[in-house]
């Protein structure tokens, strides 16, 4: 699924934290499942991009511990503030960004929500539907109930940033029954579209982080597919993601982009992408003229 002539598997020079122009120095962060995988990584990142004030969520607080007493080791002169709390959590969620809010001083600047679940792959017709509908509970409420909480606590031009998936994009396979990721994650995206239109203030992007295998997600997708999958650097999407917070990926308002592009030849076509209904979920082949 390309849609830029280059794609990238690895970090390269144009997105990389230590650049002047991406940096998140007076920036305040925070992590939506930002204990363990991609979002540990894109913790790391933006601290490595300069933010002094990071705010991380995770389910489990031992995880949580160790993640931030690694950040702290790295980055002591950050304040790193964590709050254990399951995104599909309302309550919990708006707990730990009111708090965070309060510990900053002021609303909060960048919003990465990495947390997802990835349910059993099983067919629809066999497989347990509770198993099947926790995809639900944690990729499309959890979203929303993260969003809800960027309008709330958030700066009035804050950057929400959404992990999705591209194998939501591709026609189902009987042999790979992922209905209950790719259903989930396909809700999700529309639901940032919606929210990003109903908050025109707040700059909404989601972002496809690549093949991350070794993550705990990624393991299980390797596991259960029983499929050899080509795994894209972790850091890859962190870095990608520290570019798409900046003011350079502001054309990308509203749409859906592979962290595997590159950012150059997305630039180049910057208006284009800004003006069109390019890089949003739609209908392919339709409308057409009969």
């Amino acid at each position: 699924m390309n849609y830029t002539k280059t794609q990238h598997t690895k970090p390269y020079a144009a997105i990389s934290p230590s650049l002047p122009h991406l940096s998140t120095a007076s920036k305040s962060v925070f992590v939506v499942g930002g204990s363990a995988g991609i979002g540990k990584a894109a913790a790391i990142a933006f601290l490595e991009a300069g933010c002094r004030r990071l705010a991380l969520t995770g389910r489990r607080e031992a995880v949580l511990s160790a993640a931030v007493a690694e950040l702290k080791e790295k980055f002591p002169d950050a304040e790193v503030v964590t709050y254990a709390a399951d995104v599909a959590d309302e309550k919990g969620m708006e707990a730990a960004f009111s708090k965070a809010k309060d510990a900053f001083g002021g609303p909060l600047d960048i919003v990465i929500n990495g947390a997802g679940a990835v349910p059993p792959l099983k067919p629809v017709a066999t497989g347990d539907l509770n198993a099947w509908w926790s995809g639900f509970e944690t990729n499309v409420k959890g979203a929303a109930i993260a969003a809800r909480a960027t309008a709330k606590y958030g700066a009035a031009d804050a950057v929400h940033l959404y992990l999705g998936m591209a194998g939501m994009l591709f026609p189902a396979n009987g042999a790979f029954p992922m209905s209950g990721y790719a259903a989930s994650k396909l809700a999700a995206v529309k639901v940032m579209e919606y929210f990003g239109a109903e908050n025109p203030g707040l700059r909404v992007v989601s972002v496809h982080p690549g093949i991350v295998t070794e993550t705990e997600g990624g393991k299980k997708m390797v596991e259960e597919s029983g499929m050899d999958w080509p795994g894209d650097d972790i850091n890859l999407s962190a870095h990608f993601l520290v570019w798409a917070a900046s003011k350079e990926a502001e054309f990308l308002k509203n749409k859906f982009v592979f962290a595997a592009w590159d950012v150059d030849e997305l630039k180049a076509r910057k208006d284009e992408i800004a003006q069109s209904p390019e890089l949003i979920i739609g209908l392919n082949g339709f409308p057409r003229s009969v």
